[in-house]
């Protein structure tokens, strides 16, 4: 009987699957390579590919180079899409970027991908290294279905796609001309789940020197695949700083302006939309946006002395947001105004980074916290995002085939 997706996710069964496929790999590759009229495959390769897409993307990578067989699934977009499928039902794991100030006023940053061992505070470090020089130093702007946006800090036109656990990357071209002299950039990176196809968006503020308008916003949109920018007409202010989103949900970035109102770009039709938020009570801050099982929700954190979480049942309704708990600093133990809530786990478990150098996860039920602290090669000082492992490439077409 084909076994869950929760039985794979065990290590344990992880462990024989990985020795099952080593050795059947050995099985009908032998060293002396009979020629392909003596290979006989005990199992159909449907049922193979339907083993291996439950992997979690450091096995199969471990498998792969170990069997010929497994070499060229990453190519196979069908495959890569089922392998999706399985690794956004795991807990995500994170992304982590440190920065070491150099002489000049230089800063080299380092990527670090934390690893979800798939059983309770069980977590490991690996730093990922990026050969190309233009990677010295970014920041991690948006992540989804395992490929991340970098966007250089100061250059903030030097924008790159990558998947940290293959390694692929690819350079954007810039939306707009240098000559052109244009200020602020926001950048956002998310897909059409329905075609698969990839977008960036450029949000770009050209200065005006005019006390009424002081500046104009232009939006651009870049699919993966394509050679440039399409040029978005766009008549509101969108006023969105330098805010990066953290929430893709129903198929749109979310942003929050100002203090007030949440924004949302839909990917698929390229518009801008308003989401309609709850009536919050709001202290002297804002509140932030997450995601949850394509749910989109409010991190209330406008008060010193709390976090409230709010979240939107039916997307779109006003009338379905609900408030779902409260963490309170006595239950943290900690300031909480240097608390950050990363990302939700099943069992309404979260991952928390404290004063930009510790791991915590919290139960939001139970009320119970831990310290992530057995985990080795943890940079100093960091900043964290939500990821998930797969085998998606960002060198795709437009229809979003390799």
């Amino acid at each position: 009987m084909e076994p869950s997706p929760e039985e794979i996710s065990d290590p344990f069964l992880e462990d024989i699957i990985t020795n099952e496929i080593v050795a059947r790999s050995n099985a009908i590759y032998p060293i002396m390579e009979p020629s392909p009229e003596e290979i006989t495959d005990p199992f159909s390769e449907d049922i193979t590919n339907e083993i291996v897409a439950r992997l979690p993307v450091k096995s199969f990578l471990r498998c792969r180079s170990l069997c010929r067989a497994m070499r060229d699934l990453p190519h196979n977009p069908a495959f890569v899409h089922k392998h999706l499928q399985f690794s956004s039902q795991r807990n995500p794991n994170l992304i982590l970027t440190d920065t070491i100030c150099r002489d000049k006023g230089n800063n080299l940053n380092t990527l670090y991908f934390v690893h979800n061992e798939e059983t309770p505070n069980r977590y490991s470090c690996h730093k990922v290294n990026l050969e190309k020089p233009k990677f010295q130093e970014f920041r991690v702007v948006g992540s989804c279905n395992g490929l991340i946006c970098l966007v250089h800090p100061t250059k903030r036109y030097e924008i790159y796609i990558c998947n940290p656990c293959t390694g692929e990357h690819i350079k954007i071209p810039r939306p707009v001309s240098m000559e052109d002299r244009p200020g602020d950039i926001v950048v956002g990176f998310g897909v059409v789940p329905m075609t698969n196809k990839y977008k960036v968006l450029a949000i770009v503020n050209f200065p005006l020197h005019n006390d009424f308008n002081p500046f104009h916003e232009k939006v651009f949109v870049h699919t993966l695949g394509d050679t440039g920018w399409r040029f978005k007409d766009n008549t509101s202010v969108l006023c969105l700083g330098h805010s990066v989103c953290k929430a893709f949900v129903n198929g749109a970035l979310h942003w929050v302006r100002g203090s007030r109102e949440i924004v949302s770009f839909d990917m698929d039709t390229e518009e801008f939309d308003v989401v309609p938020r709850p009536q919050l009570e709001l202290g002297r801050g804002s509140f932030i946006l997450r995601a949850f099982k394509g749910k989109l929700l409010i991190l209330n954190t406008s008060f010193a002395d709390r976090i409230e979480i709010w979240i939107m049942d039916d997307y779109g309704s006003v009338e379905s947001w609900t408030h779902i708990f409260t963490i309170n600093e006595e239950q943290i133990g900690r300031n909480i105004r240097d608390v950050e809530i990363v990302c939700f786990l099943e069992d309404w478990e979260v991952l928390m980074v404290y004063d930009h150098r510790a791991l915590l996860r919290y139960d939001l039920q139970m009320a119970s916290l831990s310290e992530l602290i057995d985990i080795g090669g943890l940079p100093n000082r960091f900043d964290a995002v939500a990821h998930v492992a797969t085998l998606v490439s960002p060198l795709l077409t437009r229809d979003g085939e390799m």
